[in-house]
């Protein structure tokens, strides 16, 4: 006869299927990480000099600010959507519409600006490839939407292995560099501290390379996405975000620190300081070792973006927000009317800009998302909800209203007047096309 299981059986087992804490916070780490902390230590570095390093620390707690509102906001719901629900829920349709669709072009963004890293990278360590950039990141994106359409998911090996072949590299330069920090102290490369660029002022400068940092942290959204999923959320949730945040904050820093105390002012000549800083550490094959890493983890990050961005536009179609064709699926449950459309985007995202453009306009749409969430944490406790979060920031509303206004300070004094426009431009042309789409409906409150 077969046993039945009991309710508490039944608990057990659902807990014991949830993160624990440490497999959180490494959930975290691996979402963070990406493939920006190769590709701009020269952007960084030319504003500020070794005083960069100020700015990495500015945006970890930018970072954490903004991370631990979506933790609270995110215990509300219990399905997927990310800012664009709790937009809707907080602020109505016609806001979560343009959060949503604006989010989904972020997304769009953001992967245009990865393919645009791997041919970057790609060419940094195959130099033959030169001038070939705009047709190596577009080919990419087209083969990956067609692998996507068949519906071929990522195994578990592959994402493993993308996974650690991400945390060697930086893993391993991290360590190096605390050995030779104390070269760079003797060799002058961090005096003077303050190098400001000329025509420059500080507030501006912080700004500027603040913005620049930030995209090394993005993916930080996708942490409170466990809180659902986490045993003893109400404790472990911040902690994983917390410990997470720290643990990647702490690596960039020594990262830059490494880099900087290898190369000083030498880094605006390299197209790959990295790589280089590496190479002076251990010879050359720390440049190889630095290369295909990171290779190796843009290209995963790219096949991650293929499958993931065009699920979150047909997760908006399925919302309601946009026509129900674009969630449209073939025999092979792929969403190929999301997948065309993204491939098409952000192809000509490639052809309009560098990756360092592209990079920063990501940045600044990103914002349309994490301020309304961070908003959304005042409006919602307000709300009678069906339920109470598990996680609740202290000091009341003050923790949001910090986030929101460091981040409107550095999108208006570090992005540039292009990116700021195509925001604007990006949030009035939403808000046309909710009536144009919901002509017959009356835009909630």
């Amino acid at each position: 006869m077969e046993k039945k299981l009991e309710v508490t059986d039944l608990h057990d087992v659902n807990e014991k299927s949830k993160f624990s804490l440490s497999g959180a916070t490494l959930y975290g780490i691996n979402a963070v990480i990406g493939s920006g902390i190769f590709l701009l230590p020269r952007t960084i570095y030319q504003d500020l000099g070794p005083a960069s390093l100020l700015a990495m620390i500015f945006d970890a707690i930018l970072v954490l600010l903004l991370a631990v509102c979506f933790a609270e906001v995110a215990c509300y719901f219990n399905k997927n959507g990310g800012a664009f629900q709790y937009s809707k829920s907080a602020f109505g349709d016609f806001v979560g519409f343009i959060v949503g669709l604006l989010g989904w072009f972020v997304t769009i963004i953001a992967w245009s600006a990865m393919a645009a890293g791997f041919a970057k990278l790609l060419i940094v360590t195959f130099p033959s490839l030169e001038g070939n950039n705009t047709l190596i990141s577009i080919a990419l994106v087209v083969a990956l939407s067609v692998i996507n359409s068949t519906g071929l998911k990522t195994s578990k090996i592959f994402t493993i292995s993308i996974t650690i072949a991400k945390l060697i590299p930086i893993v391993a330069f991290t360590l190096c560099s605390i050995f030779f920090i104390k070269h760079g102290f003797n060799a002058g490369h961090f005096t003077p501290f303050l190098q400001l660029k000329e025509g420059m002022t500080l507030s501006k400068a912080m700004a500027s390379t603040s913005l620049t940092i930030f995209y090394a942290f993005i993916g930080f959204e996708a942490l409170p996405v466990v809180a659902g999923e986490m045993r003893n959320a109400k404790k472990n949730v911040p902690k994983a975000i917390i410990g997470s945040i720290s643990i990647v904050s702490i690596l960039y820093f020594i990262i830059i620190a490494g880099t900087i105390a290898m190369l000083g002012v030498g880094i605006l000549e390299t197209d790959a300081p990295v790589q280089d800083a590496f190479a002076l550490m251990i010879g050359p094959a720390g440049k190889w070792i630095i290369s295909i890493g990171a290779l190796i983890s843009i290209l995963g990050l790219n096949v991650g973006d293929s499958m993931m961005i065009p699920r979150y536009g047909a997760s908006i179609s399925d919302e309601g927000l946009l026509p129900k064709v674009i969630a449209k699926k073939n025999k092979k449950k792929a969403p190929y009317i999301s997948i065309i459309i993204s491939c098409i985007l952000t192809s000509l995202l490639l052809l309009s800009g560098s990756f360092e453009q592209l990079a920063e306009l990501s940045v600044v749409f990103r914002f349309i998302q994490y301020i309304p969430t961070a908003l959304a944490v005042i409006w919602l406790r307000k709300k009678d909800m069906d339920s109470v979060p598990a996680f609740k920031l202290p000091f009341g509303p003050f923790i949001p209203i910090l986030a929101i206004t460091v981040s409107v300070w550095m999108l208006l004094t570090g992005a540039n007047a292009v990116s700021l426009i195509a925001g604007g431009v990006g949030i009035v042309v939403a808000g046309i096309l909710y009536f144009v789409l919901n002509g017959n409906k009356k835009a909630t409150n």
